[in-house]
């Protein structure tokens, strides 16, 4: 009984947190989508691409969907090597910064936040403004869904499932790294998959080494799935 309970919590905590990125992705897209391609096309110097990737990533919350939507524009010819370099660095930079962010023990932002977006949402009829409420909501469910998943993950230490998982995570990289790839597939972020192992190494259910190993598989090539989806949406 106490697995089930254990499957269905994370389950939907897991389900939440994807729900709530996906939210804040296309609620920024919705406002400045068409925007993108005209910044990333326009940026020559490396040091604003840099900075432009920066941002973006941080907007769409995946240094994925900037890498991909900059390789199309740099075979294209409207983007030269180094300026689309620039960006993917900077995104990878801003990627890094939202997972640090949101990481961060926020829980007493979140009741703002919903009080906030929902009232953009519901009492405005502007359609940037109830987007921008979107976004706070979501913002706001993001830190709801990890509080969540710590608050299920924490009493795991004590038993004996997740210490065997990780004994066979610790003794087989190559096997953590698939695992890894694999979830970010399913998950289809890896925003969101970096933020639930963040939450399970910081609560002690994982090692460092073995969160690591499962960071470089989610941003490998399965780790990309997310993004191709992206610019059929732009």
């Amino acid at each position: 009984m106490a697995l089930i309970d254990f499957l269905i919590s994370i389950f939907g905590a897991t389900m939440l947190l994807l729900f709530a990125v996906r939210l804040v992705q296309n609620s920024i897209e919705r406002i400045k989508g068409p925007e993108f391609r005209r910044l990333l096309t326009q940026t020559r110097s490396p040091y604003r691409a840099s900075i432009a990737g920066f941002f973006l990533a941080i907007l769409l919350q995946s240094s994925a969907a900037v890498a991909v939507l900059t390789s199309g524009f740099s075979v294209g010819g409207t983007l030269s090597a180094a300026t689309g370099l620039a960006i993917i660095l900077g995104a990878d930079l801003g990627s890094a910064f939202v997972v640090q962010m949101l990481s961060l023990d926020l829980h007493w932002l979140a009741p703002i936040l919903l009080g906030v977006g929902g009232w953009l949402y519901l009492k405005f009829s502007t359609r940037n403004i109830r987007q921008f409420g979107r976004i706070l909501l979501g913002i706001a469910l993001i830190i709801v869904a990890l509080g969540m998943l710590r608050a299920t993950i924490e009493p795991l230490q004590s038993s004996d499932l997740l210490p065997a998982i990780e004994a066979l995570l610790a003794a087989d990289p190559v096997l953590a790294f698939f695992v890894g790839a694999v979830l970010a597939f399913i998950m289809h972020s890896s925003v969101a998959s970096i933020l639930m192992f963040g939450v399970a190494v910081s609560a002690g259910a994982l090692s460092l080494e073995v969160g690591v190993v499962l960071v470089l598989g989610l941003s490998g090539p399965f780790g990309t799935f997310e993004a191709l989806e992206l610019p059929q949406r732009l």
